[in-house]
Order: structure tokens, then C-alpha cells, then sequence
């Protein structure tokens, strides 16, 4: 039963709702949920904290629609539309120039086999890292997310993961479960001809048993984020493993990631990423902290330059689909100056 609801947390967040959650023999849902919260944001580095209502403070807003038809013989066809959007001003996608459907948009098939989704798809390397952090894909909370795909304004080091943790022009499989054991690979057209070396793809293994968790993810990059590019990097190979056991009334989370940007002379830059955490049952509601850090190698100039981030998070929930919850950052990079954020918000999924 752990292990079903924590394939349901990550497909929920990553797509797969209306895979799981379909059963009729033809269904179309409506789904999604609606994040805002009212505080103070600061990364390392800002000079000046910022009043502000935003949206994404545990969950990135967005609305679906998915469903699957039974055709016979234990196969479904399905499929999901998915659109993020800012509570705060109405404005559709995580930031401007985002897709309309930037979350998940996949047309595909399942059955004893497994899934095969085709589209744009969220990638198992992010999967395998909400699984095991205990704020989940918090754009504005999480150390491990912030890490991931942020970076601080002036700072020397940049964010982690090349690229989005969603991908265009996609095929993905994901396995039947072996007992407690699932694995999952995507796989990114490059849609340019006469470069069929420029795709990029990834997969990862899961494994539940029990009040144990672990993961294992790589992924490999084709270059087209500008920061990246403009570094001269051809592709950038990412890795992580996870661990988690529940204790009843606390949960323990760890990650370790590393990433290697590949480049066309000898050298290359390197970043690597520890995350703790834990989730700790405290009256009705529950309080998270997580802390994570990040150094760089592969560049003498950048050896001492690291980012250190944590944490606390205390969510109450109202009802199994409204919660409320108060929130806290403190985000550190080597040379800039330290950032605080403070938060209180409201979740509403439905």
C-alpha cells in the first residue's frame, strides 16, 4: 500500500494521474491543483528582499485533463493535456515564454507490458528526485529543487541539470512493477537532420519494499540551454541516488547527485549535490525540513565556490484536498550575500 501511494504521488506530480487513476472503461478527468502564498523572497546574492504573492510555493499551479478507453485484452489507450499557471497574475506557464501545455501532453498505450507515452514528458531523473525529498517539486522551498534548476543571481556556480524536467519530441517507457522494483526510460528526439547524435535520454530504477525506499537515475543532455552552451559544453551526463525509510513518525530522505558537463577539450565542469531531509508527524500537521548543498569541480578557479540552502516547512491540512502551510529558506553562496525567505500559503488540489 506505501509503495502504491508513493507511485501515486510521483505520477500525480509528473503526469501519470490520469494513467493510475482512470479505470472506467472510458473516462476523461479534470484535475489539478491551485498554489499561492503571501511573504518575503530573497536568494543568495538579491540585494533587497521582495514583498510578494506568488504562485509554486509547495506545488507548481497547473490544471489536466486525461483519460484512458478500455480496448480489450487488458489494453488501454490514454492520454493527458497539461497546463501550468501563475495564481498570482493569471499568466499561463511557470514563467513567460513557457509552452501552454508545459506540464505533460502524451497520447500512448498501457497494458501488462508496461506504459508507452508519446509526447512531451516529464523526465525520470526528476521523478526519482521528488520521490526522495520531503518537498517533493517545490519551486520555491525545496533545497534539492532550487539546486537543480535555479540559479542565484551573480553567482558564480550555476544550477545543476542542463535543460528542463520536461522533454519535447519524447517517447517514454515505464515497466510493470517486479514486486517492489519499476524502471523507466525516456528517450528525446534531437528533430534536426543530419544531427542524429544531438538527442538526449535517461532512466532511472525504483525500488519499494516496506518503510524502505531507493532510487537510481542517469541522464544525458544535449546541450541547448544557453548557460550551458554558451560554456562551450556538448552534453552534460547527470546522476543521482536516493534512499528513504519511514520510521512511522518521522520519514528520512537522502540524495546524492552528480553532473558532468562533457566539452571538446580535456577539461570539464563538474557539480555535485548532497541533500538530507525528513518529514516529522507534529499534531495534525506535518513538519518538513531538508537542507542541501552544492560544490563545483573540473575548474580550479570555481573548486571553493559552493551553495548551501535549508529548509522548514509546516503544512496543516484542512482536508485531504485543501492545506495551508507556513514556510522558511535560508540560501547561501560562497562570496554573495546570504538570502532568507519566509512564506504562508494555500494548497488546493482537486
Amino acid at each position: 500500500m506505501k509503495y502504491r501511494r508513493r507511485i501515486l504521488a510521483a505520477l500525480a506530480a509528473t503526469g501519470g494521474m490520469a494513467v493510475c487513476c482512470a479505470q472506467a472503461q472510458s473516462s476523461v478527468q479534470l484535475y489539478g491543483a491551485v498554489d499561492a502564498f503571501a511573504g518575503l523572497t530573497r536568494l543568495s546574492g538579491d540585494t533587497h528582499s521582495a514583498s510578494v504573492v506568488n504562485s509554486a510555493g509547495l506545488t507548481t499551479s497547473y490544471w489536466g485533463m486525461g483519460g484512458q478507453e478500455a480496448l480489450g485484452g487488458g489494453l488501454n489507450a490514454l492520454f493527458a493535456l497539461e497546463s501550468f499557471f501563475r495564481t498570482d497574475t493569471g499568466q499561463v506557464g511557470r514563467f513567460d515564454g513557457d509552452s501552454m501545455f508545459g506540464r505533460n501532453v502524451y497520447v500512448g498505450l498501457n497494458g501488462a507490458f508496461g506504459t508507452v507515452r508519446f509526447g512531451r514528458n516529464a523526465t525520470p531523473w526528476f521523478v526519482s528526485m521528488l520521490l526522495f525529498n520531503p518537498l517533493a517539486d517545490s519551486e520555491t522551498f525545496s533545497p534539492m529543487f532550487l539546486h537543480t534548476y535555479t540559479t542565484p543571481p551573480g553567482a558564480p556556480v550555476g544550477h545543476s541539470v542542463a535543460g528542463d524536467n520536461i522533454w519535447n519530441n519524447s517517447v517514454v517507457y515505464q515497466s510493470p512493477g517486479f514486486g517492489g522494483l519499476r524502471f523507466n526510460a525516456i528517450y528525446a528526439f534531437g528533430e534536426v537532420a543530419g544531427h542524429q547524435g544531438k538527442q538526449s535520454y535517461g532512466g532511472n530504477l525504483t525500488y519499494f519494499n516496506g518503510d524502505f525506499g531507493a532510487t537510481l537515475a542517469v541522464q544525458r543532455v544535449a546541450v541547448n540551454a544557453p548557460d550551458f552552451a554558451a560554456s562551450g559544453a556538448n552534453y552534460q551526463m547527470a546522476y543521482l541516488a536516493g534512499a528513504s525509510y519511514d520510521f512511522k513518525i518521522v520519514k528520512l530522505f537522502g540524495q546524492f547527485a552528480q553532473t558532468d558537463n562533457e566539452f571538446n577539450t580535456l577539461t570539464g565542469q563538474r557539480n555535485r549535490t548532497m541533500q538530507v531531509g525528513a518529514s516529522v508527524v507534529i499534531g495534525p500537521g506535518t513538519l518538513m525540513a531538508e537542507w542541501a548543498r552544492t560544490w563545483q569541480g573540473g575548474n580550479e578557479a570555481l573548486q571553493s565556490v559552493r551553495r548551501d540552502t535549508t529548509s522548514l516547512v509546516y503544512d496543516y491540512p484542512f482536508s485531504k484536498r485543501s492545506d495551508i502551510y507556513a514556510a522558511w529558506r535560508y540560501d547561501k553562496v560562497t562570496a554573495l550575500n546570504p538570502g532568507n525567505t519566509f512564506g504562508v500559503g494555500l494548497r488546493h488540489k482537486f
